[in-house]
């Protein structure tokens, strides 16, 4: 008897814990059926040059990342890592010789019917990692997009779910991720730390109710920052901060190549010893 009142007791506490998981679950595949469509494949394609030591390579590179469409327009933003991986030269590489550049040749967004739709870099924010793309003409049809208005921001140590699409050897299929906020940072701006397992940047991430909490970004600290243990942070940046950026990006124009690198500041920038998550190439 004294064993099937434990039984029954350990049964009634999981019981709770299987129905809260089944929720989730259920909440999150609702996310996914809601807004998967706004999440897209970005095709770029670069003139790169390098130089080191007075010797310069050139070459033409391909490479795919991920994108969110946050106006019916078709205005996407992505993380500017995976655009303009140059916007991050440490100027203490450029003072030793060594540089190198992207200039965009082609850019093109594959929605999730899998329609191409040419494009251009708009906008380009080295201190939020934000590249916005626009399509060059107007859509004959208004695209699925993320209404980032419809917003929350999670608490500490709340889930999340993150949703992006794989790459070209799975089509392009959307995936989902679940995350939990390890940190808010609230100075100079404010930012949700979610580890650093994932690597995927540019997409979307939702609180379990449906609301957007932001776009997922790599954040760096800044160059003073010689005792930090981390050399770069995956966060989610608030909507409200990327939509401030994205008014600029509706009317802006093309920009092909990234701004020039700050030349050498006068105390040297600690390198780090973390390299930064590469760009997505395409399969």
């Amino acid at each position: 008897m004294k064993m099937k009142l434990i039984l029954t007791a350990l049964l009634a506490a999981l019981i709770p814990c299987a129905v809260s998981h089944a929720q989730v679950e259920n909440d999150a595949r609702k996310i996914v059926e809601k807004y998967g469509s706004a999440v897209v494949t970005v095709d770029i394609v670069v003139d790169a040059k390098m130089t080191y030591d007075g010797q310069t390579e050139k070459s033409e590179r391909k490479h795919s990342t991920t994108a969110t469409i946050i106006d019916p327009s078709g205005l996407a933003v992505t993380s500017l890592l995976q655009v303009s991986p140059d916007s991050y030269m440490d100027p203490n590489d450029k003072a030793d010789g060594y540089s190198y550049s992207f200039v965009t040749k082609d850019c093109r967004i594959t929605t999730a019917d899998g329609d191409e739709i040419p494009a251009d870099v708009v906008l380009r924010d080295k201190d939020l990692d934000l590249a916005f793309i626009r399509p060059k003409a107007k859509p004959d049809k208004p695209l699925a997009y993320l209404d980032m208005t419809n917003s929350s921001m999670p608490q500490l140590l709340d889930q999340i779910m993150v949703l992006t699409r794989l790459s070209q050897s799975a089509n392009h299929s959307i995936a989902a991720k679940l995350e939990r906020v390890e940190a808010i940072v609230t100075k100079p701006r404010t930012f949700f730390v979610i580890g650093d397992s994932l690597r995927q940047f540019g997409v979307p991430a939702f609180t379990m109710d449906g609301k957007c909490a932001g776009i997922v970004v790599v954040r760096y600290p800044t160059g003073h920052d010689e005792d930090s243990k981390y050399s770069f942070y995956i966060s989610v940046l608030p909507c409200s901060t990327v939509m401030n950026v994205a008014q600029q990006a509706k009317d802006a124009k093309p920009q092909a190549q990234a701004p020039a690198p700050a030349e050498k500041p006068d105390k040297p920038v600690a390198k780090s010893n973390q390299k930064p998550p590469a760009a997505k190439k395409a399969h």
